[in-house]
């Protein structure tokens, strides 16, 4: 017997009309990317971002022009006992959650053997520790409810391929990855689908350096060779997947990743 397939409409089912997204580092140079395709795919945005916050202000101008509202809330996601207690904060202050995308992450450079105590706490606490909370504390309202959710985690292609002077960074990433397969084994009977956006070599203030700075050129001539698409990827490379990993497009897709990386781990 044959089953015809319904016709779907595509601004349906990527829509995100009426949701509310809850966002860590969303003022960095991707993070302001990827919450500004959230909110112009719909959604109202719950940011959670350190004091006094440089690029706030970004942020701000981004959300209003994609005609959505945006809440702040201050928190070092550095501190586990400070992040839950913000999550609390949202859920009393009537906050309901329907995506979350952690992409607050830092990055340190050093041989491996050289790195201190301090770099390769920062690096664990800022991109796996806080990552893992954040998922905790997001989906604990929506199992006592029994409300459908979406996570999207960044981790990184590092988190495949290890790369040089960043240990802690990779095995940040590598935690990223992996937790989000673990959480989706528990949630997605559950409506819960979680996922993450592993970027390449991306164009932010951060690799300004490495693109133009001579003491560079070697580094950044090995990506251009390296990477298929012969360029470095921007931003808002980035909006068609966090798009679709936030939407109902992805209501079957749990516990993998997209990789939006030119082409690099397929060369």
């Amino acid at each position: 017997m044959s089953v015809s397939a319904p016709v779907v409409d595509p601004a349906k089912l990527f829509s995100l009309a009426g949701k509310t997204a809850i966002v860590t580092g969303g003022t960095g140079g991707l993070g302001t990317a990827m919450t500004t395709a959230l909110a112009s795919g719909g959604a109202d945005i719950v940011s959670i971002e350190v004091e006094n916050d440089p690029n706030h202000q970004v942020m701000v101008d981004a959300v209003a022009k994609a005609g959505r509202k945006l809440s702040t809330y201050i928190c070092d996601v550095r501190d586990p006992k400070a992040l839950r207690a913000t999550y609390q904060k949202l859920w009393s202050d009537g906050v309901e959650g329907d995506i979350l995308l952690n992409c607050a992450g830092v990055q340190r450079r050093n041989e491996a053997e050289d790195f201190t105590d301090e770099e390769i706490e920062a690096v664990l606490d800022i991109n796996l520790k806080a990552t893992l909370v954040s998922c905790q504390e997001f989906a604990k309202p929506l199992l006592e409810d029994g409300r459908p959710g979406k996570v999207i985690n960044i981790a990184s292609i590092i988190s495949y391929i290890g790369g040089k002077n960043i240990t802690p960074y990779a095995g940040s990433k590598g935690g990223v990855l992996q937790i989000t397969k673990a959480f989706s084994n528990e949630w997605a009977a559950k409506g819960i689908q979680v996922n993450c956006i592993c970027p390449g070599y991306f164009h932010t203030p951060l690799t300004e350096q490495y693109q133009t700075d001579p003491k560079y050129k070697a580094f950044n001539d090995y990506v251009m060779m390296r990477t298929p698409a012969k360029r470095w990827g921007e931003p808002v490379d980035l909006s068609g997947a966090v798009i679709f990993l936030a939407s109902g497009a992805s209501d079957y897709v749990s516990g993998t990743s997209i990789v939006v990386d030119g082409g690099w781990l397929g060369n």
